[in-house]
Order: C-alpha cells, then sequence, then structure tokens
C-alpha cells in the first residue's frame, strides 16, 4: 500500500509541474526582458515546492521523502533530455531554471515537511 502511495504522489507531481510548466510557458510566449525572466524564474522554484509539498502529502512518508527524490529525479532527466536533444520551444534558460530551481524546490519542500513529520 505505500508503494502504491508513493507512485500516487509522483504522479501527482509530475502532473502539476507539467500543467503549471506548460501553461508557465504558454503565458511567456515571445516577451522578453529581465523582468519577465526574473518572474519565470521564480514561478518556477514556486511551482517545484507545490509539486514537492504534493508528493509529500500523498505519500505521507514520515522520514525519507522517496517520491519526491523520484519526482525530482523524473523532472531532471526529462529537462536534461530536452536540453541536450534540443526537443522543446522553450528557451534554454527556462530548462536551466528548471534544472537548477525547480528540481531542488521539490526536493526541499519533502524534507521541510518530512523533518516536521519527524519531530512529531
Amino acid at each position: 500500500m505505500h508503494a502504491i502511495r508513493i507512485i500516487g504522489g509522483v504522479v501527482a507531481g509530475y502532473f502539476i509541474f507539467a500543467i503549471a510548466s506548460m501553461s508557465l510557458l504558454g503565458l511567456l510566449g515571445a516577451r522578453t526582458g529581465f523582468a519577465v525572466m526574473a518572474g519565470t524564474l521564480l514561478a518556477l522554484a514556486v511551482i517545484g515546492v507545490v509539486a514537492g509539498l504534493a508528493v509529500r502529502l500523498i505519500a505521507a512518508t514520515a522520514g525519507r521523502p522517496v517520491g519526491a527524490y523520484v519526482l525530482a529525479g523524473l523532472v531532471a532527466l526529462a529537462t536534461l533530455a530536452n536540453l541536450i536533444l534540443q526537443l522543446g520551444a522553450e528557451p534554454t534558460w527556462y530548462k536551466l531554471g528548471t534544472l537548477l530551481l525547480t528540481v531542488p524546490a521539490v526536493v526541499w519542500a519533502a524534507l521541510r515537511g518530512s523533518a516536521k513529520a519527524a519531530s512529531k
């Protein structure tokens, strides 16, 4: 039962990440400028936190946040493949922002929650 919850948490977290990321990219459109880039990078970090919290809440692991590590790995692999193979239409800074902000934010949100659960 525990493995099913972890898998469900990872699927839900990735779904949140994918929908929010694509929506953000759609809003970005052809806009350029430092303010747009900074706002987008901040939004990527928030997306990572929300996805990490979703994994933590669904998987409900006290101790090690296995689901968050799996989700972070999936997002990192997909982004690296996209970056290397140039599959998507996203700018390079967007892909790097996903790697450097979203992936750590997923793990941070899950670790923060599991530390609180372990201390209770």
